[in-house]
């Protein structure tokens, strides 16, 4: 009997494995930056071939799809501040956050970001892990004051806020750098007079 016949290849991994494969991948790209990690790099810190990688994942920008998918969706901040501006402002303050590179972690990340644009899969895992879950929290904010009636149910601003609110301050951020104040201004001078609410 050949070494072969006598040690049959495993044909597919174990979910314990593949979670650990994951975990690594995830790891690496966080601490390292998603330009600097190879899929070799990789399989060699799980101590598992590159083929072994190739084969269940394809290729790097796929493994790290997957490897985000794994993850439990990040928790959304819900927002209740009493009023509708103290909302929108709490939002502001988020989403302002969100538009900054504020740390190390966050910069390794980047690559990552500009990969997104050209893989829509990769787009798709990132918004509906990092995205979504906060456009759901904001939309339950936005009810809460449409039942209450301060804005009309019929407002045709109801779907644009994240837009009118997200669109600016990352072209600032991209383009212009950071501009203390400009949330709170896309608040009272753009967002309240739209929503048609009386302020106070």
């Amino acid at each position: 009997m050949s070494e072969t016949q006598a040690r049959p290849r495993r044909s597919r991994l174990s979910a314990e494995r593949e979670q650990e494969l994951l975990t690594v991948a995830l790891a690496m790209v966080r601490e390292r930056g998603y330009d600097a990690v190879t899929i070799d790099d990789i399989a060699a810190a799980a101590k598992a071939s590159t083929a072994t990688l190739y084969r269940r994942w394809e290729s790097k920008p796929m493994l790290v799809i997957r490897a985000l998918q794994a993850q439990k969706p990040a928790p959304a901040i819900e927002i209740d501040t009493g009023s509708l501006r103290g909302d929108l402002l709490a939002l502001a303050t988020v989403a302002s956050d969100a538009a900054r590179i504020r740390d190390s972690h966050d910069a390794a990340m980047t690559g990552l970001a500009r990969d997104v644009l050209l893989n829509p899969e990769l787009m798709l895992a990132l918004r509906e892990l990092m995205i979504e879950p906060q456009i759901q929290a904001m939309r339950r904010m936005l009810q809460r004051h449409v039942d209450a009636g301060r804005i009309g149910p019929d407002n045709p601003v109801l779907d644009l806020v994240d837009q009118i609110l997200l669109g600016p301050l990352l072209a600032g951020q991209l383009y212009l750098g950071h501009r203390p104040g400009l949330a709170a201004r896309i608040v009272d001078d753009v967002l309240l007079p739209l929503l048609s609410v009386t302020r106070g």
